[in-house]
């Protein structure tokens, strides 16, 4: 057989494969439903993905004992694990050779493998089966740091989102930003540290000090996508930056590099580490460590000079922000993580360290402790107050006329969505639905997706009038766009939970989700979406919201509010003094 594997940023009819003969493709990314039955008329054979070789939680169980066999080995002087911290940043490129794997294993001798474009799943494959994988070259130049490749970013991001880019490869351990920041008086009483790197973090971050408005917050964040610009009373908002310190680290890097390279050989033992490896993967790990230890630094004087009585994590998957938890629990702080999303299937693979995990509600509690493990004892259900105008909807007010239909986009790109593909599948259906219903659809565009590219995309998918009932929206969500919603739709989104509390029915495209943890299905588990199985099932759902109700069940399933006394029993059970730590 004669199989091309075709990279999410190539198209198959567009390029040097497009009139080979083929026997099989098989998509990296994730394409919709129209694309891959052109596709399969196009080359005369079968089209598949490589997602479709996942088994699940399995997979994901697998990338965690991959990922813990460098657990221990990496410890600095503050008890922080570097390994520990910044093997997550590996976990994409573990999974996506899991699949690879498979792959492999079910060829043939004589089948010939081909790839579109250099790359990590051509790099993989090279590293499975030498001297047996042809790859295509690349059709312009976009190697990193060439002017063609900043070209096409710039396109994708705005312009404060390219700063944040330099700033994050030229600065990340904040020892340029660290020399001009402005230093910012201590807080005057015991506040809970909310670490930040992003505006959802920031947002679910703000929401519970606005439930616990009797206690104060600081705000520290690592970049500007994280800042709030008008913070409640009770929060004061700072750059990591500001706390920053150019000190001679150069013998701990030393010590830690050594032990690195000692580690590194004997991860070499794995299969997956020895390819890694091989393939130069693992090459970037010293530089994370130095700017990590940078990044702790900073944060130790965040801990060393403000009376922080707790640490309030709302994205410990990040390991720039997941640092303050492991140092508040090495200080005896209390420490608290939650998930600024939904769910967070990484629990799967990552190791808690948090006094306590606080979970929306019985949905997300279920998911942690029955699909990703964690303790049943360490999960409590605790969310941030509802605002007052999100309470919910009375079953009289969803039969009055709401003029949106609201699809909520997604930066797809970034998991290998084929963003145009899936814009294929659902706008125009949309579109004609709010046509026909004297409507209009809103397609809200996710903090990450560019708007000119997005409306590009949309131009070319519609026709004339189908544009002229569909408005494309950025920004924050707003209780306004919520309260004129007739249902709204997504592929996956945390806006799925923020309609089923509301009572606004919500539709899943089930066919296009592309994260392999479960969450489509755990929202439809719970009453929070409804899956949809096929673009043709768009023009269903006016009946479908005629011949079912919202189950009276859901709300109380996403989403229970934290007592407000419960930060304040926590930090008094500690039995801690409110006092900054003296290193």
């Amino acid at each position: 057989m004669k199989i091309l594997l075709i990279h999410s940023e190539d198209d198959p009819e567009k390029g040097p494969w497009a009139n080979l003969p083929w026997d099989q493709i098989v998509d990296l990314g994730l394409g919709g439903v129209g694309s891959y039955a052109r596709w399969t008329r196009h080359f005369h054979c079968p089209v598949t993905t490589l997602d479709s070789l996942r088994t699940g939680f399995d997979d994901l169980r697998r990338v965690r004992d991959v990922l813990s066999l460098g657990c221990g080995r990496l410890i600095d002087k503050h008890g922080l694990d570097w390994w520990e911290i910044m093997s997550i940043l590996l976990h994409g490129e573990v999974e996506t050779l899991i699949l690879l794997q498979r792959f492999v294993q079910r060829l043939s001798s004589g089948d010939e493998v081909h790839v579109s474009r250099p790359g990590l799943q051509a790099s993989l494959l090279q590293g499975l089966l030498p001297k047996h994988v042809s790859v295509f070259p690349l059709r312009r130049p976009a190697q990193k740091g060439s002017l063609g490749h900043y070209v096409r970013v710039s396109n994708k991001l705005s312009a404060p989102q390219l700063v944040e880019v330099f700033w994050d490869k030229y600065d990340a351990g904040y020892q340029l930003r660290g020399r001009l920041a402005r230093k910012r008086s201590p807080s005057k009483r015991p506040v809970v540290l909310l670490p930040t790197a992003y505006v959802n973090v920031s947002r679910t971050g703000v929401a519970y000090a606005n439930t616990f408005p009797e206690e104060d917050f600081l705000l520290v964040t690592t970049r500007r996508s994280g800042w709030v610009e008008d913070p409640p009373k009770n929060v004061a908002v700072a750059w990591l930056s500001s706390y920053a310190s150019v000190r001679d680290r150069g013998e701990e890097i030393a010590e830690i590099e050594s032990r690195w390279r000692s580690l590194s050989n004997e991860l070499g033992g794995a299969a997956e580490f020895e390819i890694l490896n091989r393939l130069g993967y693992l090459d970037s790990f010293p530089r994370r460590f130095r700017r990590g230890l940078e990044v702790r630094d900073a944060w130790r004087n965040v801990l060393d000079t403000e009376p922080v009585q707790a640490v309030l994590c709302a994205d410990d998957s990040n390991p720039y922000t997941r640092i303050p938890l492991l140092l508040a629990q090495a200080r005896g702080l209390v420490n608290i993580a939650c998930h600024h999303g939904a769910l967070d299937g990484r629990y799967v693979f990552k190791r808690n360290y948090g006094d306590v995990i606080w979970a929306k509600g019985k949905m997300e509690e279920d998911y942690l402790v029955r699909r990703c493990g964690v303790p049943q004892e360490k999960v409590e259900i605790g969310a941030p107050a509802l605002p007052a105008c999100g309470n919910g909807l009375e079953e009289s007010n969803r039969q009055t006329f709401r003029p949106y239909l609201l699809f909520i986009s997604e930066a797809f790109d970034v998991t290998g969505g084929r963003a145009e593909q899936f814009y294929r599948d659902i706008l125009p259906p949309l579109a004609d639905l709010a046509l026909a219903s004297g409507r209009e659809l809103i397609v809200k565009l996710h903090p990450g997706e560019s708007q000119r590219e997005r409306a590009g995309m949309m131009a070319r998918i519609l026709s004339a009038e189908q544009k002229g009932a569909t408005r494309m929206v950025s920004g924050a969500l707003t209780e306004d766009l919520l309260a004129k919603a007739w249902f709204g739709i997504t592929i996956l989104s945390t806006v799925a939970m923020e309609c089923a509390i509301r009572g606004i029915p919500c539709f899943l495209c089930q066919w296009l989700e592309t994260w392999p943890y479960g969450y489509v299905e755990q929202f439809i588990r719970y009453g929070v979406g409804i899956g949809l199985d096929a673009p043709r099932e768009i023009e269903k759902i006016p009946r479908y919201l005629s011949e079912h109700a919202v189950r009276s069940d859901v709300r109380g399933n996403c989403w229970r509010p934290a007592a407000p006394s419960r930060l304040r029993e926590l930090v008094a059970a500690s039995q801690k003094p409110c006092i900054a730590a003296v290193s």
